[in-house]
């Protein structure tokens, strides 16, 4: 069986590379701490450290030992961080996963909104593609997803949440003295856009090929931000969130371009597994999905 307190001055040999620096940092008789590690090794049946010269060194299977006890000890960590915080009156926390789109438009606010009802309520909020959300989800990483509605099944319940508009971003000079496009119109066009992992790329792809046109991908980046800023240089333009676009246009001078098609009103979907839900996971799906506005 492990020990916390072997593992724990294993990990603190192998950073420093010492068995005396070690004990002076533990406080502990060099002795102890031998006697503790020659322990751990015939309990793992494995050498785990080499002396040399210099002091010492992990060895292959220390290497190993060492990626876990670091992962170990962190998670012992965020386990006592969790309990203080319930100790103090924390009456449960909720893991969310959020595509791009619902980050940089909504849910901010909407999250924020609970917070202020349900103070006691931790929200952990990540930041991930559509497409990944949903086997992150049934793999446990989370307790509620939040996602672009695509075709196809999605295997979780789902919950409208809010929708949003795309728009194309442009230089000044590009669509000049146009307010509203076709998307049949920007088939001239080389495009910057987040990678096709994103559920916006995908869509404008699709919708292309329907069309038959090529969509010519020049560039892809990492966020709203990136995207505008090559837009800025000259790379191309760009079909963004509406509402996410706006933060971005105005301070860059760029332009934006109302996109007349029906498919360029997204709905966005809270995913879960409604059976496996905390009381407070359920307290914000039903926070949010309250906040929807009606058809």
């Amino acid at each position: 069986m492990l020990n916390l307190t072997t593992l724990r001055l294993f990990v603190r040999v192998a950073e420093l590379g010492s068995l005396s620096r070690a004990a002076d940092d533990a406080n502990l008789a060099i002795g102890a701490i031998s006697r503790r590690l020659t322990q751990l090794e015939q309990e793992l049946g494995v050498q785990l450290l080499v002396r040399n010269g210099r002091g010492v060194i992990p060895t292959a299977a220390g290497d190993a030992l060492l990626i876990h006890a670091n992962r170990i000890m962190r998670d012992v960590s965020l386990a006592v961080t969790d309990l203080s915080d319930y100790a103090k009156g924390l009456k449960g926390s909720v893991d969310i996963l959020a595509c791009t789109s619902a980050i940089t438009q909504f849910l901010p606010g909407d999250l924020a909104a609970f917070g202020h009802d349900n103070s006691k309520i931790r929200l952990n909020i990540r930041e991930a593609y559509s497409s990944d959300i949903i086997g992150r989800i049934r793999a446990g990483e989370a307790q509620i997803g939040i996602i672009i509605e695509e075709p196809g099944s999605v295997g979780l319940d789902t919950w409208k949440y809010r929708r949003d508009k795309l728009a194309v971003v442009a230089p000044p000079h590009v669509l000049f003295g146009t307010h509203s496009a076709r998307f049949q119109d920007l088939a001239d066009y080389e495009f910057v856009q987040m990678g096709f992992d994103t559920a916006n790329t995908r869509l404008l792809a699709r919708v292309a090929e329907e069309q038959g046109w090529a969509f010519r991908l020049r560039a892809t980046v990492e966020s709203y931000d990136a995207v505008c800023r090559m837009i800025q240089a000259g790379f191309g333009i760009g079909v963004l969130p509406r509402e996410a676009a706006k933060n971005f246009v105005v301070p860059m001078g760029l332009k934006l371009v109302e996109l007349e098609e029906e498919w360029a009103e997204r709905q966005m979907l809270l995913a879960a597994n409604a059976a496996s839900l905390s009381s407070p996971a359920r307290l914000l799906v039903d926070f949010l999905t309250d906040r929807t506005p009606l058809a």
